[in-house]
């Protein structure tokens, strides 16, 4: 079993129905995991200096036609959705799953932003190819999440539609698609390496798309702070950051957007995106890392 452990970013490979994990001390945090397993029921406990803080607790299940998220809460730990929060500083987990062999399972908390430095090098835009969030339906207005993880599976190669995307990870108790770790754990079942990650400003995220990973970033916005939203405001939202122009501002796709390829300022994009801590779906093949930079923002 190999670990990487970090400030805010932890990571075991190869686990069989257990995992341990441990990094600085957090008050929140998001779940990551990838397997094969058609089901699983998965539980989780927080550690304190390598003890553990709480009991176990169940997080979530699936089954090849539907998957669930628990609102479990004991002893101040709780899960909303799909973050871990505790009442006190916690600097470990614990995961086990019977019978389940995980390919990854990954912990990562918010880390301190920071403003990211002036852009100083040509253009960088990686050609993701573009998804609509909307359909016939106008209820389904809600797929960005969904929309953007189907085209970063379809810039690896991997071309599956927006709605059997969104019947993958949707979510029984939550009763939507934007389940981050559902999200991850689809990645996962298509034979890439997917995570939920935080990251601390877009320098550290260019480093990853330096190496050919364009990332999903969730954002939130008010009116008049995102110049060429396609909407008003938003409560949340995902698209896929592709790169940059030369003058460094952000190329993304933008599921809620006409035409889906947007360009947004780069200062007024980093600051929405920070105030959601900075959070974002990194999809990778197998072979090409990315552990090393969630590990050293």
């Amino acid at each position: 079993m190999e670990r990487l452990s970090a400030a805010s970013f932890a990571e075991v490979l190869q686990a069989r129905e257990f995992a341990r994990l441990e990094f600085e001390p957090a008050r929140a945090g998001v779940l990551s995991w990838n397997t094969h397993a058609p089901h699983g029921r998965l539980q989780f406990r927080i550690l304190r200096a390598g003890r553990p803080g709480a009991d176990w607790l169940d997080h979530s299940e699936w089954q090849p036609s539907a998957a669930k998220s628990f609102g479990a809460e004991h002893q101040g730990v709780g899960v909303d959705v799909d973050v871990i929060r505790a009442a006190q500083p916690f600097d470990g987990i614990e995961v086990r799953a019977r019978g389940v062999d995980f390919e990854l399972v990954a912990f990562s908390s918010p880390l301190r932003p920071r403003p990211s430095l002036p852009y100083a090098r040509d253009a960088l835009i990686l050609d993701v190819p573009a998804r609509s969030q909307y359909s016939d339906d106008e209820s389904e207005r809600g797929w960005c999440s969904p929309a953007t993880l189907s085209m970063l599976h379809a810039f690896h190669g991997i071309d599956h539609s927006v709605a059997e995307t969104a019947r993958a990870v949707f979510d029984r108790a939550y009763n939507g698609t934007g389940n981050w770790t559902f999200n991850a754990a689809y990645s996962g079942r298509l034979g890439l390496r997917g995570v939920v990650a935080h990251l601390c400003n877009l320098d550290h995220a260019q480093r990853l798309i330096e190496r050919n990973l364009p990332l999903g970033i969730s954002y939130s916005w008010r009116a008049g702070e995102l110049p060429g939203a396609p909407l008003e405001h938003s409560d949340g939202h995902l698209a896929v950051l592709c790169g940059f122009t030369r003058d460094g501002d952000c190329a993304v796709n933008d599921p809620a957007a006409p035409n889906v390829r947007v360009v947004y300022p780069r200062a007024a994009l980093e600051y929405v995106w920070q105030r959601n801590e900075g959070v974002a779906y990194v999809v990778a093949p197998a072979g090409i890392e990315y552990a090393d930079v969630l590990s050293r923002p």
